[in-house]
């Protein structure tokens, strides 16, 4: 995927996340970041987040759900989908990243993952 639609997907993604009125906007959310809210019901994880800054583009979590995360030119993970696995498979999504640059929270604004 190019840059520019990259961006697009990110700018579309993180509109519809700050726009979501079900889902609590966290606390903590760094500056640059890429996201998505998932809209599937009975699901744990409500918000999924990249931090950008803290990607250094290892790629695991696009090994684990394609559908999920994509790498831009950059190499920098951004969401993509975030209703296309369900809640243990975007968990271990996260966990494979090496650096923990992946968020997860429920609709509370509480962060799930990682526990710092």
């Amino acid at each position: 995927m190019d840059q520019a639609q990259a961006m697009q997907f990110m700018q579309k993604n993180n509109a519809a996340a700050d726009a979501a009125t079900d889902v609590t906007v966290p606390d903590d959310l760094m500056d640059d970041i890429s996201q998505g809210v998932r809209k599937k019901e009975g699901t744990e994880i409500a918000r999924v987040v990249v931090d950008r800054q803290g990607c250094i583009g290892a790629g695991s979590c696009v090994v684990f759900t394609d559908e999920l995360f994509q790498l831009d030119d950059d190499n920098l993970a951004f969401v993509v989908d975030p209703d296309s696995y369900d809640d243990e498979t975007v968990r271990l999504s996260a966990e494979s990243c090496p650096v923990l640059a992946i968020h997860l929270y429920d609709k509370g604004g509480n962060k799930l993952f990682p526990d710092m």
